[in-house]
């Protein structure tokens, strides 16, 4: 199965599916390689991933890659994973390619968290320092920013999708 053709899930925005690609304690940069259908190493972070992180299927941010996810669940899950999610929030970055913040569905402990104010300070913490180094944050979004974050990326997507159908048709 070719990961890049999971949909974007049952409910969305409100739930959704994140494919992971970087296990929660990991220092490698995993990336999905749509061709070999399988995750290869890209490079290593300094610090560990604070939670499971991948993407959302079907969406395109302003880079023209899938949204990021970052999800919180007391499960470790495996590079090719498909979960299932609450958007809680957003991590925003001055260069626009935010981070949503997700709990597993599925996860009895994180059933209470409706949004990022519902995360204890260390959690916050651990997000923000994991990319401080890299990138300039920009605070964060709502639960329902960031609903329209996904609806604008879902739509942006198949609106790619459309084009490249009609391409493909015109030829």
């Amino acid at each position: 199965m070719n990961l890049l053709e999971v949909p974007i899930g049952r409910h969305a925005p409100g739930v959704i599916n994140v494919v992971i690609e970087i296990p929660r304690g990991s220092k490698k940069r995993y990336q999905y390689n749509p061709q070999r259908h399988s995750f290869e190493v890209e490079y290593r972070f300094s610090i560990s991933m604070p939670t499971e992180y991948g993407w959302i299927p079907e969406t395109l941010s302003v880079d023209n890659e899938p949204l990021d996810a970052m999800v919180i669940t007391k499960h470790l899950m495996q590079p090719g994973y498909v979960c299932e999610v609450r958007p809680i929030g957003t991590l925003k970055r001055k260069d626009k390619d935010h981070k949503v913040i997700c709990v597993a569905l599925n996860d009895d402990k994180c059933r209470h968290i409706q949004d990022t104010s519902d995360l204890d300070a260390k959690m916050l913490k651990k997000m923000t320092n994991f990319f401080e180094p890299y990138f300039e944050l920009n605070g964060w979004l709502t639960v329902d920013e960031t609903y329209e974050l996904i609806r604008e990326s879902y739509a942006r997507y198949m609106a790619n999708q459309k084009g490249a159908q009609n391409a493909v048709n015109n030829n």
